[in-house]
């Protein structure tokens, strides 16, 4: 005997006549063909547009880049005020200093490049609210 769930069936009639889906991003009626496919979703594409899906990972990995960035810096100033601390005026060598001036030369330039990364920003929102 066959077993019939009414619930399956209507999904499947709607499956096969609907063949687009709104964007959870960007809120457009896209094609299906728009959408990668996931398992997990009852449709089996996803709930975002491939579009919103790279705009969505680009973010992701810029945001995990710069905090990288700033962790190593942050790192890298522990390291250098701990040095000052530790060292005495005997244990100063060339190399040592050096080290230091490197050090202190990447800090200054993540921090220039989070100056102008905010500067970027503040320049975009102001343009969007002048319009």
């Amino acid at each position: 005997m066959f077993c019939f769930n009414i619930h399956t069936f209507a999904y499947q009639i709607n499956r096969n006549m609907e063949k687009t889906k709104r964007c959870s991003g960007c809120k457009d009626e896209k094609q299906l063909s728009n959408f990668y496919k996931n398992k997990l979703v009852l449709d089996g594409h996803s709930n975002y547009c491939i579009d919103c899906t790279r705009q969505n990972s680009k973010r992701y990995f810029q945001r995990k880049k710069e905090k990288m960035a700033k962790d190593e810096s942050d790192n890298l100033m522990k390291m250098v005020l701990l040095s000052n601390y530790n060292s005495t005026s005997e244990d100063n060598t060339n190399a040592d200093s050096l080290m230091k001036i490197l050090m202190i030369e990447k800090m200054c330039k993540s921090i220039l490049d989070e100056l102008e990364t905010l500067k970027k920003n503040y320049i975009k929102s102001d343009s969007v609210l002048s319009v």
